[in-house]
């Protein structure tokens, strides 16, 4: 489940909790939660909503600490344990991710239910680079009736990590058949140039461009297809046509993880060494994962090579 998703339940809860006056930011929201625990006493809706809070200010700790109050109350709490698991894995503390995930699992036999904490250990497997295990539990999580976008990207990166890139290519174009997503088509286009199945990817690149109004992230793949090819030239003219079109709109969204990281793209097939890497050294601020830059970060270290012999 994603994180935005625990935001909206925890808003939509608060919305009654708490008269509307005006905006409050999350500091004076979990403020007003505490002057209710203190004058009310603790209930599970009210540690779990401070617990959200406490999420989007990055508390994590703090988090942790009222989902687990939570699930003292009530023990078969969803919100609350889920959001505990949650919390757990950006403290990196896998093991115990992992065992609240698993507890989510066990309240319901339902596929649609335990999807959420299958896809949950799937995370706490990818950042332990367990790729297998974490396609396993991808592929059960997946079997919910209404799967993530992001579940089939996790999918696919694991086959990529695998390299098992022909196996990538079918995940996605399955996926696709159960949500014609823009992003999981061009996911499937990336897994087709990692297979080597240039031509198909041309032409899915050019049909995509033409009905695009920003073509950047097309110009970037096909830009890739080039360099793989070693046609370099005609790389970089995809990557400046790629790169005009981004930097302004990167300006005026530098909180946007996909342009910022089509702007380290684009500069390293430039081989602009320094802006590429100040664009790859905000990535991982926003959220992007740091595994996803090491590509970037070679294509900028053999551009600059190149560049200067």
């Amino acid at each position: 489940m994603k994180r935005r998703q625990f935001f909206i339940a925890a808003s939509t809860v608060l919305f009654f909790v708490f008269p509307a006056r005006g905006h409050r930011n999350p500091d004076q929201v979990a403020e007003a939660l505490s002057e209710r625990i203190e004058a009310d006493g603790a209930s599970v809706r009210l540690l779990t909503d401070r617990a959200y809070e406490h999420q989007s200010l990055g508390n994590w700790p703090a988090a942790v600490a009222d989902f687990r109050a939570a699930i003292e109350l009530e023990p078969r709490s969803r919100f609350a344990i889920i959001g505990c698991a949650e919390a757990l894995l950006q403290t990196d503390d896998w093991p115990q991710a992992d065992t609240m995930a698993q507890r989510g699992l066990a309240l319901d036999e339902n596929a649609a239910s335990q999807a959420p904490f299958h896809a949950l250990r799937a995370r706490v497997f990818s950042r332990q680079h367990r790729w297998p295990d974490a396609l396993e539990a991808w592929r059960s999580a997946l079997r919910s009736p209404h799967p993530e976008i992001d579940w089939f990207l996790g999918e696919a990166e694991c086959l990529a990590r695998l390299a098992r890139h022909p196996e990538r290519v079918e995940a996605l174009a399955q996926a696709m058949t159960r949500n014609p997503s823009i992003v999981l088509r061009r996911a499937w286009i990336r897994a087709l140039v990692d297979s080597g199945e240039f031509e198909v990817a041309f032409q899915e690149i050019d049909r995509g461009m033409s009905k695009a109004r920003w073509k950047s992230s097309w110009l970037l793949l096909r830009a890739r297809i080039h360099g793989e090819n070693q046609r370099f030239g005609e790389q970089k003219v995809d990557a400046m046509a790629a790169w005009l079109e981004l930097r302004n709109r990167v300006r005026s969204a530098l909180s946007d993880p996909y342009l910022v990281k089509d702007a380290a793209w684009a500069l390293g097939y430039l081989g602009e060494r320094d802006q590429a890497l100040a664009y790859v050294e905000k990535a991982p601020l926003l959220g992007v994962p740091e595994m996803d830059l090491l590509p970037i970060e070679q294509t900028i270290r053999k551009n600059s090579a190149a560049l200067s012999n």
